[in-house]
């Protein structure tokens, strides 16, 4: 199994709680489904349009 595999079988998202969670500049979103791995509700907010472009490599 391939490490992305890997992290998206760990990191699902499973908002079980009362936390919630703002996460400005949040560019692709990795802090955001972190704190949603482990049970917060999150909103994130990113203005800047090329920090959500995904990365390609050749």
């Amino acid at each position: 199994m391939s490490y992305i595999e890997q992290i998206n079988n760990q990191l699902v998202s499973q908002p079980n709680s009362s936390f919630k969670m703002l996460d400005l500049f949040a560019g692709c979103g990795g802090l955001s489904l972190g704190f949603e791995a482990v049970g917060f509700h999150s909103v994130g907010y990113e203005m800047d349009e090329k920090a959500v472009e995904p990365i390609t490599t050749t």
